[in-house]
């Protein structure tokens, strides 16, 4: 079997089969390995520099209140960035869903005194809705993606993707893709297997929509056509570590311009405070409004305050004991 080699520098390539490009390891040149997917429909937004991710780290501290407090003492101790691959297509459903929806109808009549009453009682409608959809479905082109801060870079790109420029990766001069070389992370997932995905997404979309607004489907019948204008997106994604105290925290950089989307953080003296403050609060809720409650006679009403009270103990609880915040 011969062996892949550099385009540039003819050194052996270090391959599998889910590869699509291939970093040379002597001269770092993007090799172009097809296989399964049509490499005009391989796309890349260019990163950011490994300064200029370090610069918006400078900055997220600076407007962080609780890290602001504590520069000085945070050490950043790795920076990594990669190319992560999404499969991105158009679908388009059409069909039919008969469905029946419980409801509540009301109407007012007089009595023999005069007087005006209100009536209601629950009645089930039935709806024959026909679908024509397009969908924009985008997601990850591989299974093996680290979960933390991927959906929020991706949800960051569709909510922006009309400012954020991108370029076929075989139309990228050599001098600009050693300003941005990263490591491009392999799919899993052929174009063909993409778009079979595609659409079963897309009909699994209008299934739980109506899933969520009927009491039964009696009837559904959807069928979603051939995805178009499908293409392999290649999103440079950022991770910078850094230590504080005994531990080390991340944050999460959509590469192409430095926005921060996903972040674990130290928990300072001040927030600790706050969620002890939350405890406490939470149980005078609970006991004082339990008490008021029963006072008046109103025991069966004595039950909110005592949930309330609870969840909010509850919840800063859990957040002091699990020392780090968690922002997305």
């Amino acid at each position: 079997m011969e062996a892949f080699r550099c385009e540039r520098c003819n050194a052996p390539l270090e391959i599998s089969p889910e590869t699509i490009v291939a970093i040379c390891q002597y001269c770092g040149y993007p090799n172009h390995i097809s296989g399964n997917l049509h490499t005009e429909n391989l796309y890349i937004v260019p990163s950011l520099s490994k300064n200029d991710i370090y610069k918006a780290f400078m900055n997220r501290v600076e407007r962080d209140f609780d890290l602001r407090r504590i520069k000085n003492e945070i050490q950043v101790v790795d920076m990594e960035g990669v190319y992560v691959p999404y499969w991105s297509g158009s679908v388009y459903v059409e069909g039919e869903i008969e469905y029946m929806v419980r409801e509540t109808e009301c109407h007012t009549y007089t009595d023999s005194e005069g007087e005006e009453h209100e009536e209601c009682h629950e009645v089930e409608k039935y709806y024959h809705d026909f679908i024509h959809e397009s969908f924009y479905l985008m997601g990850p082109a591989r299974r093996q993606v680290g979960t933390f801060g991927i959906d929020e870079v991706m949800r960051y790109y569709r909510g922006n993707m009309a400012h954020v420029k991108s370029k076929k990766l075989l139309e990228l001069d050599e001098d600009e893709w050693q300003k941005i070389k990263l490591e491009i992370l392999n799919t899993e997932f052929d174009e063909r297997q993409a778009k079979m995905m595609m659409k079963e997404d897309a009909i699994d979309r209008i299934r739980e929509r109506y899933k969520a607004k009927a009491d039964r489907i009696d009837f559904f019948k959807c069928e979603a056509k051939e995805p178009e204008n499908v293409r392999l997106l290649l999103l440079p994604i950022w991770t910078v570590y850094y230590k504080y105290g005994n531990s080390i925290y991340k944050v999460i950089f959509a590469g192409w311009d430095g926005k921060d989307v996903a972040a674990t953080e130290p928990m300072t003296m001040l927030r600790k405070a706050q969620y002890i403050g939350g405890m406490i609060g939470g149980i005078l809720i609970s006991g004082l409004g339990t008490l008021f409650f029963v006072s008046r006679g109103s025991e069966p009403v004595s039950i909110v305050p005592m949930i309330i009270g609870a969840a909010i103990s509850a919840g800063s609880g859990y957040m002091f004991l699990k020392g780090e915040r968690v922002e997305r």
